[in-house]
């Protein structure tokens, strides 16, 4: 009987209430912020060093802590080739820009060709220059996050290439089945997805202390 009722007592006790806005704690030279919203929503960010990263989606809460999956959408290419154009320049010429049409300088590229195969980086016109013939590929680097993208195929008969860079897909963090373990009766939420020790993120009062 005695077995009987501690059971309920547990079954009916309530869930910790996880909603509410984590800090980072304890890690140098990061900063970084859990949003876990009361419709069951989430944003995420990291800062560490120059990199800058996000998340958004959804998360379900248990008795342990907390699941976040970021939100399923179809993915667009991380470099998109604009146009290319064969141009009575010596070499080959890849430009990278962003979006709004700023160059984006200090990118490592890597292209494939007749010979050897090149490296150049961007300079502060978002260009780098090859002296090459024939391309037939390219690689873009972006050292900060790690990142590395497949090779893009490009025409053999061009020389002039222009690509426009998505850094939100370079940027992204994407979480799937993300467990965030709970201590401290759910004050502290314990994240693994970027290895061991766990990154300790402690929630903010409504009272605005942590």
């Amino acid at each position: 009987m005695k077995a009987i009722l501690i059971s309920l007592a547990v079954m009916s006790a309530p869930a910790a209430d996880f909603a509410g806005h984590y800090y980072l704690q304890n890690v140098r030279e990061a900063g970084s912020e859990l949003l876990l919203k009361a419709d069951g929503t989430f944003d995420y960010m990291l800062a560490y060093g120059a990199a800058d990263y996000w998340a958004k989606g959804t998360w379900k809460s248990d008795q342990d802590g907390v699941i976040l999956n970021s939100s399923e959408r179809e993915r667009k290419a991380p470099f998109r080739l604009v146009r290319s154009e064969a141009k009575r320049i010596p070499g080959i010429r890849v430009f990278v820009l962003a979006p709004n049409g700023r160059p984006v300088p200090n990118m490592d590229l890597t292209l494939e060709n007749d010979g050897p195969p090149a490296d150049a980086r961007t300079d502060s016109d978002g260009a780098a220059m090859f002296n090459v013939r024939s391309p037939r590929s390219v690689v873009f680097r972006v050292r900060v996050y790690q990142f590395e993208s497949e090779p893009i195929p490009l025409a053999k008969d061009h020389n002039e290439f222009h690509f426009e860079i998505n850094g939100d897909v370079i940027t992204e963090v994407r979480f799937r089945g993300e467990r965030l373990a709970a201590a401290g009766a759910g004050k502290v939420l314990m994240l693994r997805y970027w290895g061991e020790p766990p990154m300790k993120y402690s929630k903010q009062d409504r009272g605005g202390e942590k």
